[in-house]
């Protein structure tokens, strides 16, 4: 017999879709932050006398793009575990 609850079908896309792009823009975000690491090489220094603030630091990659993916994919695995649980708890059945 079907079930008559078309809500599960949206959860589990929804859910699965969140889940997905979130994972994608995890990789994105980890490869981006390598590419950034990677390409800062040592800062030329400027000539005596010269404003020095920016030259004093390392270029340090920013991780933000990671932990925001991060936390879009466990909010599309719990919208996903939701509607996986949802879908196999048994109604009651009317007498």
């Amino acid at each position: 017999m079907r079930s008559h609850r078309p809500y599960l079908v949206w959860l589990l896309g929804i859910g699965g879709l969140v889940t997905v792009v979130g994972v994608v823009w995890a990789f994105a975000a980890i490869e981006a932050a390598g590419r950034s690491a990677a390409g800062s090489g040592p800062m030329m220094t400027l000539p005596v006398g010269v404003y020095t603030q920016y030259t004093q630091r390392s270029i340090v990659p920013d991780y933000t793009g990671l932990w925001l993916a991060l936390i879009v994919t466990v909010i599309g695995a719990l919208v996903l575990l939701a509607g996986a649980v949802t879908a196999f708890v048994r109604r009651p059945r009317p007498a």
